[in-house]
């Protein structure tokens, strides 16, 4: 079983009893025994809670913490130190959150896995900010962090500069001075996110605890290693996580910087033999069967102790991890664990004192009885939380008990291996069936036997043959006879088959049960054109489609690319998603491909909703029509305008308003105007019929509700009636109220009139400018004027703009055009009867309905009906050919060449034209025995020296030598070619030969029937 014997506590008292019976001895002696704790038989038994060891969960605050720290590997919640809110984040105040948790206060080892609302979270150490720590991938959306994790190993000297600069505050300070010295903690700081933090987030962290001395990594005490207990900076390693040497150096006690800490103080090493612990240390250490195949050591433990925790329940807790106990004997300390060593001594029935009484248990009582165990542990793979071990069962106990099923409850808080777990579960029920206790003397010469041996027994009486028995307790008589208690023991009740006694634990899911993002459903996106009220296709535009039936969703959002660059032109929102579609046409173009994706909005936007994925679209050539330009009043508002600008040019009324002004202020009995001033200049001279005259009237005058400037100046000269000439200018200011409204005016003319008989001309130039309370607008007009008698022309530029945005340039002419430069009389158009002629247009869409075109260059030309006359593109040239029959090459003796050329055809080709160089025939080869020959068709550009086609169309190589027969291959010829050259710039001559080579020997002769070489080009 797993007992962790007390003894060493109770015999404190009894050694100073005097035994005087062995009745009383023995009854001491299992009293004391008893007091060494079966974890098993006290679960059973409902004795009282030990203090709970199991892992941390929960964050704790306040000042009543107890301090705490790490043995091995273990998790933690750990206990809040500081928290405050700061920073911004855009426009949302307080948008961080930091908190300062102490995991360990004793320095660690390193971080592990860090646990966020219950579910392990990636750190990126790559990608760490400078002030904030290492971002959590779980937690960064959309590219931006929303978490950060710095930790501090408890070596630190300092305190961390961001928590005293950026995060503290005049309510919540952080000072320099909060360095935290040998304890290890962590900052985390959140940025305010509605869908990733519901809450303030809850944390567990993984790590591995203090550095812990191991004697058998010490060569200086029977170890092997360079480790010293003198020189804390050797410690630590694997015994780091084996229970033996965390119970050693709990009994050594901690320290950190040089002061006491927890566990026992003043602890001599002398106390702790070095080569019994350095054999335990071992045990943990070995390897035991793993799952699956390979080996795991065989014991490991983790567990975060609190220092208001009584010594003797943290080593309990780490003695069940290994199935140990904790033995004092004569001052010192020893621990025995696992399977059963070795005996230290072996006896028979006559080494027992037959004159001392003896007792004897053979079985548990049905109170003490087990046949089966449950466990719990914490499981790194769930969080850490404590998992329910698959309970072990045995039925054929569970019938030796009458039937009943006794199950013991065990927490194992310091086990975190599933494996270890199911270990020690099989061996402590094992163990638990091992009910023969024995008491009895034994003669002085057994004194040396120490609680925790074991020792070797034969016995006739009992049928034992060197069974082997647990020494659970010692008293030693003053005759030094030894009275002894014996537990049976059994090395098998440890074996281990993985693939027998092994039940895979069942995992649930762990970590935030976020709702996975809501596609859009049914997303569509096609060109559909955005059509007027005759249904005719006016603008590009894109249907959007999707399933509109869905609950709690708020609206639709949308993004348009374009295609070729992904740069977003567009981005827009429905509030009506029910409807289950929009039809867009915003920054659309004709004929262009866009990519188009969208997504729901959930009411108050609190859980996540997925992108579609991009849809390529490209949208209808939907170009600029008639529509577009003579839409409905265009004709009728331009006629209006026309009108008024011809009433504009007439300045009659003007010129007649301002004469009666003129006159009227000359009246001094005129009571208009409160005050008024004028100023008048008249020359006049006249002869021979000729008269010259010169008149400036000046007036200003103010009155009730006006006031007004004006300058009227007039030259005039005259020849009795046959001609005349005259200037006249106007320059007018104007302020007038009435009631309410206040509107003022400002003119200028300038018009020249010229008139000889039938024949007059006149020339303009007149700017008003008018404002009110309900708007503005300024007219200005430049005008030509001739006549003969009935015959008048008029040109005219008229410009306007109004004050609600519209303006407009209208031209009154029966030509109209525009030179570049006056040097170069180059004419980009002219207007002359109501038609466009120009010389240089660049247009980049037209509609067009009858066109002749004289001369055109498309790079890319869509027809739908053509209707081109014969050769009017193309042009067909056809080479005069010469045919060969059975050519003799190299007939036998001649000794001729090995490589001929035979002319077929030429064609010559005008400059700067595309060719297309066809060709057919047949070509047809003989070859003697005993030769290798072949026969090619060549193509050449002779005047720029360009090889335009070769090929070789028969190569024969007749078998059997100079005493073989020759063959004969023929091969029809069809081939097209273009030359890859540019052409020159004066005639190309392009050559068709057959080329014959004679590869071996020396006879061959070809055929080259129905030859034809031909051109095709296109006209330039």
């Amino acid at each position: 079983m797993a007992i962790f014997t007390g003894i060493a506590a109770a015999f404190t008292a009894i050694s100073s009893w005097t035994i005087g019976t062995f009745a009383a001895g023995a009854f001491l002696l299992q009293t004391a025994a008893g007091i060494g704790l079966n974890l098993l038989a006290s679960a059973i038994a409902g004795k009282p809670d030990k203090p709970s060891f199991s892992v941390q969960g929960q964050l704790q605050s306040g000042g009543d913490v107890a301090r705490s720290f790490i043995l091995g590997r273990t998790a933690t919640a750990g206990s809040l130190v500081y928290a405050n809110t700061w920073g911004n984040a855009g426009k949302t105040p307080n948008a961080y959150f930091t908190q300062v948790i102490a995991l360990s206060d004793l320095p660690t080892q390193g971080l592990g896995t860090v646990w966020i609302n219950g579910e392990p979270c990636t750190l990126l150490p790559d990608q760490s900010h400078a002030e904030y720590g290492v971002p959590v991938q779980e937690y960064r959306k959309d590219g931006k962090d929303y978490l950060w994790v710095k930790f501090y190993d408890g070596t630190q000297t300092q305190a961390d500069n961001f928590l005293t600069s950026r995060v503290s505050s005049a309510e919540r300070p952080y000072q320099s001075t909060r360095v935290g010295y040998g304890v290890s903690y962590v900052i985390c700081t959140a940025r305010i996110h509605e869908e990733l933090f519901t809450g303030f987030p809850q944390y567990k962290f993984e790590l591995v605890g203090a550095k812990l001395y191991d004697p058998s990594l010490d060569s200086s005490v029977g170890g092997n290693g360079t480790q010293r207990l003198a020189d804390p900076a050797t410690w630590g390693g694997d015994g780091d996580h084996l229970p033996a040497v965390q119970v050693y150096n709990l009994l050594l006690g901690f320290k950190y910087a040089g002061s006491w800490f927890y566990g026992v103080q003043n602890m001599a090493s002398a106390r702790l033999p070095a080569a019994d612990w350095i054999a335990q240390i071992n045990k943990c250490r070995a390897q035991v069967a793993a799952p699956g195949g390979g080996t795991e050591v065989q014991y490991q433990s983790g567990l975060e102790i609190q220092v208001n925790a009584q010594l003797a329940d943290a080593i309990e807790a780490l003695a069940t991890a290994c199935q140990g106990r904790l033995i004092e004997t004569g001052g010192t300390y020893k621990m025995r664990l696992g399977a059963p060593d070795l005996p230290v001594a072996s006896f028979t029935d006559g080494d027992i004192l037959s004159t001392e009484s003896q007792s004897f248990t053979p079985f548990f009582g049905l109170a003490d009885t087990i046949n089966g165990i449950a466990a719990t542990y914490p499981d790194p793979a769930e969080g850490w939380n404590a998992k329910a071990a698959p309970s072990l069962f045995r039925p054929d106990l569970e019938i030796k008990a009458g039937n009943r099923r006794l199950m013991a409850d065990v927490s194992l808080g310091a086990v975190y291996r599933p494996t270890q777990v199911q270990r020690l579960m099989k061996s402590a029920l094992e163990e638990a069936q091992r009910a023969r206790r024995h008491t009895f003397s034994l003669p002085p010469h057994f004194w040396t036997l120490e609680p925790g041996d074991y020792v070797e027994w034969t016995s006739v009486r009992n049928g034992y043959v060197t069974k082997l028995f647990r020494v659970d307790g010692i008293v030693d008589k003053a005759n030094l006879d030894v009275v002894v208690d014996l537990t049976e023991v059994d090395p098998s009740d440890y074996n281990w088959n993985p693939s027998t006694d092994y039940t895979t634990p069942v995992y649930g899911p762990v970590g935030v049960v976020r709702p996975q993002p809501q596609p859009i459903v049914d997303w569509s996106a096609r060109a559909e054109p955005i059509r007027d009220n005759s249904s005719g296709a006016r603008r590009p535009g894109i249907l959007l489609q999707w399933d509109g039936d869905q609950e709690d969703i708020d609206a639709v959002i949308f993004e348009v690319r374009l295609a070729s660059t992904l740069d977003v032109i567009y981005t827009g929102r429905t509030d009506t998603p029910e409807k289950g579609e929009i039809h867009i046409g915003q920054n659309l173009l004709p004929n262009v491909q866009y990519g188009v994706r969208g997504r729901y909005v959930a009411s108050g936007n609190n859980r996540p909703m997925e992108w579609s994925s991009w849809l390529v679209v490209t949208t209808d050539n939907v170009l600029l029509g008639e529509e577009d330009i003579y839409f409905p009043g265009l004709v009728e508002e331009v006629t209006e305008s026309v009108r008024d600008a011809m009433e504009f040019i007439d300045t009659r009324s003007l010129l007649e308003e301002a004469q009666r002004l003129m006159n009227s202020l000359a009246d001094q009995d005129a009571g208009n105007f409160i005050e008024r001033e004028s100023i008048r200049t008249e020359l006049k001279v006249t002869a021979g019929g000729l008269t010259a005259s010169y008149t400036q009237a000046i007036d200003a005058a103010v009155g009730p509700d006006s006031a007004i400037v004006q300058e009227l100046t007039r030259l005039t000269v005259e020849l009795d009636g046959k001609a005349n000439a005259d200037v006249v200018q106007l320059l007018q200011t104007q302020v007038t109220v009435l009631g309410e409204d206040v509107t003022a005016v400002a003119n200028a003319l300038t018009q020249t009139n010229a008139q000889v008989g039938r024949f007059s001309a006149s020339g303009l130039f007149r700017a008003s400018s008018e404002a009110s309370g309900s708007g503005a607008v300024s007219r200005v007009v430049l005008a030509a004027e001739a006549s003969a008698g009935a015959n008048s022309a008029t040109a005219a530029i008229f410009l306007e703009a109004l004050s609600n945005g519209q303006n407009r340039v209208g031209i009154l002419a029966s030509q109209f055009y525009v030179y570049s430069a006056a040097n170069q009389l180059l004419r980009p158009f002219i207007i002359q009867d109501g038609v466009v002629i120009a010389d240089n247009l660049r247009v980049a869409w037209a509609k067009i309905t009858d066109v002749q075109i004289t001369n055109a260059q498309i790079a890319n030309l869509t027809v739908g009906t053509s209707n081109l006359d014969f050769n009017a593109v193309t042009q067909t040239t056809t080479g005069v050919c010469t045919a060969y029959s059975q050519q003799w090459t190299v007939p036998p003796g001649s000794g001729g060449a090995l490589v001929q050329t035979w002319p077929v055809s030429t064609i010559t080709v005008p400059p700067g034209v595309g060719s297309q160089l066809s060709t057919t025939g047949t070509l047809q080869l003989y070859v003697g025995a005993g030769s290798r020959g072949r026969v090619s068709l060549v193509i050449r550009n002779a005047t720029t020296g360009v090889l335009v086609y070769r090929s070789s169309y028969i190569d024969l190589s007749p078998s059997g030598g100079t005493g073989g027969t020759g063959e004969t291959a023929t091969s029809p010829i069809d081939t097209y070619q273009i030359d890859p050259s540019l052409s020159s710039a004066a005639n190309n001559t392009y050559q068709l030969y057959v080329e014959t080579e004679v590869l071996v020997g020396y006879e061959l002769r070809f055929s080259f029937t129905g030859p034809t070489f031909k051109n095709l080009l296109w006209k330039r």
